[in-house]
């Protein structure tokens, strides 16, 4: 399926009345963007703690509940991103949606999400079960599509 064949979609989300007053308003769109961010930096803050720990800089405290507290944190900050990100999107469907960067954004975190509900959910479950290599491996592989996803997604205010 390519890109193009859903311009019309976002065309018409784009068109509702309410994306229209939703993007007409620089404020409304400064506030979720705000929000945004904060759910960014929950998941961001919250995928380095556990990244570190897959790398072994915390190996001195390891806690279960640190890591459970962790996941609910980095759930609560998707939870943030995604549900900001798709009003932000209706505000400006069309426009966001042909840009470059925009699909970027949605492929790395397609990938991001997918990485992290299985390998790196895995290996955090099971620390103890993994090499240091794959525990690493995955450490930098989560930092990278993490990292990634909010590169692209603030490219998109520049290009």
């Amino acid at each position: 399926m390519s890109w193009e064949a859903l311009i019309p979609y976002a065309a018409r989300l784009g068109n509702t009345e309410f994306a229209m007053w939703l993007g007409q308003s620089t404020l409304r769109i400064a506030g979720l963007l705000t929000v945004h961010l904060f759910g960014l930096t929950l998941l961001l803050g919250s995928i380095v703690i556990s990244s570190l720990q897959l790398l072994g800089a915390l190996e001195r405290h390891p806690s279960v509940d640190a890591r459970r507290d962790v996941k609910l944190v980095t759930l609560g900050g998707l939870a943030v991103i995604l549900a900001s990100g798709l009003l932000i999107f209706t505000g400006g469907a069309e426009a966001y949606y042909i840009g470059y960067w925009f699909r970027l954004k949605m492929v790395l975190l397609g990938l991001a999400l997918l990485f992290h509900f299985t390998v790196h959910r895995t290996v955090v479950n099971d620390i103890g079960r993994f090499s240091m290599a794959t525990r690493r491996l995955t450490g930098i592989a989560s930092l990278l599509l993490w990292f990634s996803v909010a590169c692209a997604g603030r490219a998109i205010a520049f290009f």
